[in-house]
């Protein structure tokens, strides 16, 4: 089924209901109103999966508690997309806010499983309180990304703003752009990933930009939290050469936290 925004909503819209087997008789709560879902979408054909189309980004929760099938969305979203996700794939073509994959509130976990992939960029928070599953970001990740997780995968093709993976307990967050790790995290190691190579190839199969060269690259590899046992891990992808992660961990140890 295909929804096509026909006009941007007055206020902030609850977009958890646009999910496989929405009608156009469905309610959508849009600030202290309620409106059907008919009302600000054009709804054309039929079948198991869902295509939003049009600026969503004032629209929060898209994919919202998301089991199974698939939503494509060609277009920014707002916040909250993919929460409490326990199967599944949410597809977005465009921007997402805050929170992506995250946990609900006052939920101890966010993701169980399925698969995340944002074409651009995404707002803080990325993955918190991930459990299970992927959340891949072709662009920009805010700060606060894996805040918390317990498993599953976070990957930032465009890197990640501050305090990633604070809290890590197990979980395995990836970025394609240097960057410097959180005091908490030690550097563990140096080389090929080849289960990180699967998982790049998966996201590429989905629709992100992948690089052939990430594909075969060596990673730096830091464990953390400290404050978690360390059982989590920051993979960073440094150069096709030793001299950039040489650079890397020298202007670590001159900002005294290695």
């Amino acid at each position: 089924m295909k929804l096509t925004l026909r006009e941007s909503p007055p206020a902030p819209v609850d977009g958890s209901v646009l999910t496989a087997g929405v009608t156009a008789g469905d309610e959508l709560r849009c600030g202290r109103e309620r409106l059907q879902v008919g009302d600000l979408f054009a709804l054309s054909g039929d079948g198991d999966g869902l295509v939003l189309e049009g600026d969503l980004s004032r629209f929060d929760g898209i994919g919202r508690g998301l089991a199974a099938g698939e939503v494509v969305v060609h277009g920014d979203v707002g916040d909250g997309a993919g929460v409490a996700m326990s199967g599944g794939v949410l597809t977005i073509h465009g921007n997402a806010g805050t929170r992506v994959g995250a946990a609900v509130p006052a939920a101890r976990s966010g993701m169980t499983g399925g698969e995340i992939v944002v074409t651009g960029d995404v707002g803080e928070e990325a993955g918190a309180g991930l459990r299970r599953g992927l959340v891949a970001i072709g662009g920009r990740v805010g700060a606060g990304a894996g805040l918390r997780m317990l498993a599953g995968t976070v990957i930032a093709l465009g890197g990640f703003a501050g305090e990633a993976g604070m809290g890590n307990r197990r979980g395995s967050l990836v970025s394609a752009v240097p960057l410097t790790p959180l005091p908490t995290y030690t550097f563990a190691a140096w080389g090929r990933l080849p289960a990180l190579e699967l998982q790049l190839r998966r996201v590429k199969a989905l629709g992100l930009p992948v690089a052939d060269e990430l594909l075969t690259a060596r990673w730096a590899r830091w464990s953390g939290d400290a404050l978690e046992l360390n059982r989590g891990e920051l993979l960073v992808y440094d150069g096709p050469s030793k001299l950039g992660l040489a650079s890397s961990l020298r202007e670590h140890r001159e900002e005294g936290v290695s």
